[in-house]
């Protein structure tokens, strides 16, 4: 029988990417702008934060289906899916909003309107914290996929949103910088988030695999020596967390950039993984046996009976 509208894609995955790395570069942003120095972010880093947004959005409703009747998600108060969509679109409006004040026309008159400059920013530092953490939240409430439960992938999610977003706001600065840029200070501030993330990912399998239950550890295994290792161990630890921690601290513009270059790698390829994951699941009592009943033949007539 056809399991499609049991597991997600890799459409999913890339939404997580770009939906929770967008909301972290307006984090990012506006932190620097409140708490540390003023118009000191690139321009090109404001605007491809929310426009990272806007391509996740653009991935979930193909990865849902139905995209003429993508409205209906924000249509139930109760539902996280329309809690998160409505802080996506809030930031997704304030944070373009907020990349405008750095555009020198004539046509921007709100330009020197400090007060809603830094009213915008809190906006962006609340509704892009959602966003960034909402990705974790969403599979960790999910009590059938042993590899998602709990509140430890939110974090995994949340950190991986940082990284990813530093990293994207480094290779704008690089691309259309600006005097006396702080981004210029973040290499080891990069450094020292991908060492926390290998370690965090350490013990996030470890617990997983020693300490809850036998779904969990069976899923875990995957990662450390089943058919997710490798991807996980060369792909995400390897390539796109040591590697880019060492040469992001060489302080030659090239080797950075490519360090900056594997971190995104790395994030896309540590949500791929995390998505795929979600194929192992928790049955309910006599699920397997009355799948193994169901006709074989009729699986699109049965889905659609379903939906």
């Amino acid at each position: 029988m056809s399991t499609k509208h049991q597991t997600w894609g890799w459409m999913l995955a890339v939404d997580f990417f770009f939906a929770g790395m967008g909301g972290a570069m307006l984090v990012i942003a506006s932190v620097i702008d409140l708490f540390i120095a003023p118009n000191q972010v690139s321009l090109l880093g404001n605007i491809v934060g929310p426009l990272c947004m806007c391509v996740g959005c653009g991935f979930l409703i193909l990865e849902l289906g139905r995209p003429f009747q993508a409205w209906r998600v924000f249509m139930n108060p109760k539902a996280i899916l329309t809690f998160g969509a409505w802080m996506m679109t809030i930031a997704i409006i304030s944070g373009f909003v907020y990349a405008s004040f750095a555009i020198n026309h004539s046509l921007i008159f709100w330009r020197e309107w400090d007060f809603l400059r830094q009213l915008l920013a809190v906006v962006n530092i609340i509704t892009g914290l959602v966003v960034a953490t909402y990705p974790g939240v969403l599979l960790g409430r999910h009590k059938g996929r042993p590899f998602w439960v709990g509140p430890g992938i939110m974090g995994l999610f949340l950190l991986s949103s940082v990284v990813t977003g530093l990293a994207l706001h480094f290779l704008c600065a690089m691309i259309l910088p600006i005097e006396n840029s702080v981004l210029s200070s973040l290499p080891k501030l990069i450094a020292a988030l991908l060492l926390l993330q290998g370690l965090l990912w350490a013990g996030y399998l470890w617990i997983k695999a020693t300490g809850t239950t036998a779904a969990e550890t069976t899923s875990a295994q995957r990662w450390i020596n089943g058919d997710l290792a490798k991807g996980f161990k060369i792909s995400f630890i390897l390539i796109g967390t040591l590697v880019p921690m060492i040469i992001v601290l060489i302080p030659v513009s090239i080797f950075q950039g490519i360090a900056a270059l594997l971190v995104l790698f790395g994030g896309v390829m540590m949500r791929m993984q995390t998505v795929t994951s979600g194929k192992d699941r928790t049955f309910l009592p006599g699920e397997l046996q009355y799948r193994s009943r169901l006709p074989q033949g009729d699986e699109k007539f049965l889905k659609k009976a379903w939906m």
